[in-house]
Formats: structure tokens, sequence, C-alpha cells
């Protein structure tokens, strides 16, 4: 035991040194109106109502000039950072240094705090780089190698929680390639560990009992905004693959091809599309012009391969693309309709904004009971499309397919995740233009052996998979 805290009390030596409080400050605007007073002479006010014969006077509004004042104040946050290098390079992360016109870097030894200046920053992977300008060169942490980490390894935090600068705290890898959705964003392979991780930890360093670092200190999960012994760190090996481009850069240049994905591919995906053991990424939406619209790539193609390299999942196809070049060309082998086609496929520099455009939401309005012929299948009503339903559901014009009207609580309909509104476009990739084109492919299907059911829900084109009984 005293061995190991031994290992405790050298590992914070060695690393304290290397580990920044980062004090920002960001100036905000906004808008007050101001307290109006009026001091008048009595006179003046009786004026206002009568003329000077005492005749009572028409009184005339006139628009009150109320303008708003613009005043500023200083909104401060502080967070931690690891310097990485002895000539002033900080890493720490991109919300810490987000949106600060000030920035100073206090570091352990030097009274004086330092001026920092933002060089890049990547808000997908929540990194930035810091740099100041010392005199002398500045003491740097080593960076370990996050993917030889181990569940059960210790884990060693550093950083400024709640401000206290220079906190240690000790725990182990409670578990490592996590994906974390935080703000509708995805973070893949984060370490998790029990070490404490409070605000204002977030940018610090996660360290091995050797003292190199495997981590940045990115979040916690919280019920009561205290710390509940789950946080989270940016695996150190993600960290080292951008961190040249945003020294050089400012920013990291990836690739992008212009698809949206499907979740996954379940078994009835995988039994209607004919993909074997249900790997690859399935193609939702090529969005137009763009490079997988003009290489060919269609709705409902699986990619299996990107660049001779085999995709299991929409992970897999996501860090190949991004870490292909953009300017250059490879090959993409796809299923569609059950059989294997190689597309040459353009890669572009991905966009800052990838949310595409085009997508309407449905506005329900109340209306009339739906009338006209209905065919009832597994609990839901469909009926053909009209000019109201059309408009009541924001359907586009050049769309055709049959629309669900209603849904039987309960119903097999409903467990596959059908919803009033939804137009079912195709059934197991054969189009349904109507009613009777659905009560054809509809009477051929069981749903014993799968049914996926292509459809458009609110603007946007998704697929609905079921394999079951039908009773």
């Amino acid at each position: 035991m005293l061995n190991l805290q031994e290992s405790f009390s050298k590992v914070a030596e060695a690393v304290k040194p290397a580990v920044v409080n980062i004090a920002t400050t960001h100036l905000e605007q906004y808008q007050a109106n101001p307290y109006e007073f009026f001091f008048m002479n009595p006179e003046d006010l009786f004026d206002q109502f009568f003329d000077f014969q005492g005749a009572p006077r028409q009184r005339q509004q006139q628009p009150r000039q109320n303008p708003k004042k613009y005043y500023e104040r200083k909104v401060p946050g502080t967070g931690s950072g690891v310097i990485i290098d002895p000539d002033g390079f900080i890493l720490t992360n991109e919300h810490v240094v987000r949106g600060a016109d000030e920035i100073k870097v206090a570091i352990p030894g030097f009274e004086k705090k330092f001026d920092g200046k933002v060089i890049g920053r990547d808000e997908r992977t929540d990194l930035a780089v810091v740099k100041v300008q010392s005199a002398s060169k500045l003491p740097y942490a080593e960076l370990g190698d996050s993917d030889i980490v181990r569940v059960g390894d210790w884990a060693i935090a550093i950083g400024s929680p709640f401000g206290l600068e220079q906190t240690v705290t000790v725990g182990v890898i409670s578990a490592s390639r996590q994906n974390l959705n935080i703000e509708d964003k995805v973070y893949k392979d984060l370490i998790q560990t029990d070490a404490a991780i409070n605000p204002g930890n977030s940018g610090g360093p996660l360290v091995n009992i050797r003292g190199e670092v495997i981590g940045i200190n990115t979040a916690i999960y919280t019920p009561s905004g205290g710390f509940a012994g789950i946080g989270f760190a940016i695996p150190i090996s993600r960290a080292k693959e951008i961190i040249p481009q945003l020294r050089e850069k400012g920013k990291v240049v990836r690739g992008w091809i212009g698809v949206i994905l499907e979740e996954k591919i379940d078994e009835a995906t995988a039994a209607v599309f004919g993909i074997t053991n249900g790997e690859g990424a399935m193609v939702r939406e090529a969005l137009p012009d763009y490079p997988a619209a003009k290489s060919g790539l269609q709705r409902g193609d699986v990619i299996r391969e990107f660049n001779g390299k085999k995709v299991k999942n929409n992970f897999d196809l996501q860090a190949l693309v991004q870490s292909a070049a953009p300017g250059s060309t490879v090959p993409v082998k796809i299923i569609r309709n059950k059989s294997e086609l190689t597309l040459k496929l353009a890669i572009e520099e991905a966009p800052a904004s990838l949310k595409p455009d085009g997508q309407k939401d449905a506005q329900d309005e109340p209306g009339k009971p739906f009338a006209g012929p209905r065919v009832n299948w597994l609990g839901a009503s469909l009926t053909d499309m009209t000019g109201s339903l059309r408009e009541k559901f924001a359907v586009p014009a050049s769309e055709t397919g049959v629309v669900v009207v209603e849904i039987v609580q309960g119903s097999k309909a409903e467990e596959m995740g059908l919803a009033e509104g939804d137009l079912i476009r195709s059934v197991n990739q054969a189009k349904v233009a109507d009613l009777a084109a659905f009560k054809s492919v509809s009477a051929k299907i069981s749903t014993k052996n799968g049914v996926v059911l292509d459809i458009l829900r609110q603007g946007s084109p998704r697929y609905i998979s079921y394999m079951g009984p039908e009773k």
C-alpha cells in the first residue's frame, strides 16, 4: 500500500506543474429600457389640455421616443488545461474557451497570469489548443497511449474543480469505448472513470499510474448537479491525431460525402435487403448536389466497404470518411437490390454545419374526418393521398404513396413505429403509389419473414422495419 501511495504522490508531483487554470471572460451585450422620470411645470401640464383661452384642447397623441440602451457585462468562465509543449502550447476543451474575449492562464510557479490565445479549435471533438508566450521553457506533460487502456487501470484526474486549482482525485477506468450524446453531438470512444470530475475540471488531464496523459476530462453524468461517480474523458490518442492540424491550420479538415444514415440495420432490414450478417451502413438519404448523390449513391443502398476497408456500422463509415483526404476519389462497395456494386466517390471537405436543408415539419390542423376508401393493415388505417392530406401533413407534390390516418393503440402497427401522417412509399422495396398497389404488395408478404417500410415523416425519409408474428 505504501508503494501505491508513493506512486500517486510521484504522479502528482510530476504532472501538476503542467496543469493550468484557464479563466475566461466573455463580453455579452444586452438591451434594457431605462426608467424614465418626468418633472414638469404645472402650467405646462395645464397647457397640454387647454388653449390660452381656457377652452379644452383636443389632445394629440405624440409617439414617445424610448430608445433601448445597450449595455455590456462580463460573463466569467473557468476550466483547466495541460501544457503539452515547453513552448507554451496548452490542450483543453473547446467548450472551455468557446466565445471567450479574454483568456487568462495561471501556471503553477508563476505569480503573473499569462494571456492565452486560441490557435486552433474543433467543436466536433471538443478540443482546442491555447498558446501562451513565456520567456522560459514551461513544464509539460507526456502524452500516453489511450488505446492500451484497460478497465480497472488506475486513473488520476488533475484540474481546477470549482476554481480550486491543482486538485488531484484518484479512481479507475470504469469502461472504455463509450459513445455519448451531449447537446445533440455524439462523442465517440470516451473513457469512463470514477475519479472525481466536477465543473472546472473540464480540459484537465486524466493520467495513468506512470504519469502519462491518457485523456482530457470533458463531461460528467450528474442527476444532482454534483459528482456521481461517472466522468468521461476524450482519449488522448484521438487528440494526438488532430493536434498537428489544430496547431498548423487552426481547425481540423475532414472528408465528407453528404449522406444521412439509418441508425442501424436490424434483422428485418437485413432479411429484406439481402444483407449478410447485418453489417454495413444504410443510406437514409443522399443529400442533393453533394458527393454521394453525384456518385449515384441512393436511398436504401448499404455501404459495406469504403476505400478497401470493411464497414461494419455507421461509426466505421464516419471514421473512414472523416479520415479521407478532401479532393480524393475512393471506391465504395454497396448492396443495392441484393446485388453488390462498386461506385467511385469524390471526397469533399466537411462543411461547418451538417444539418440538411429542406426538412419541413408538418403542422397539425383541425379538419374533417378522413373520407374515402381505407385499408386496415396490422392496426394501421391507410388511405390514398389527397390534396387536403398533402397539405395537412406537408407532403411534397412529387411524393406518392398511401397515408396513415389512424393507428389502433396496442397494434402491431404501433409496435413497429408507424404514426399518423406517415406516407408509406414502398413495402419491401416495392413501390406503392396507391391503395391498390399496397393491397397487392402487402398480400404477398409476411411479417414473420420481415417487412421494411420506406416512409416519409414530416418531410424526412426513413425506414421502419419489423419481424415477428402478425397476430
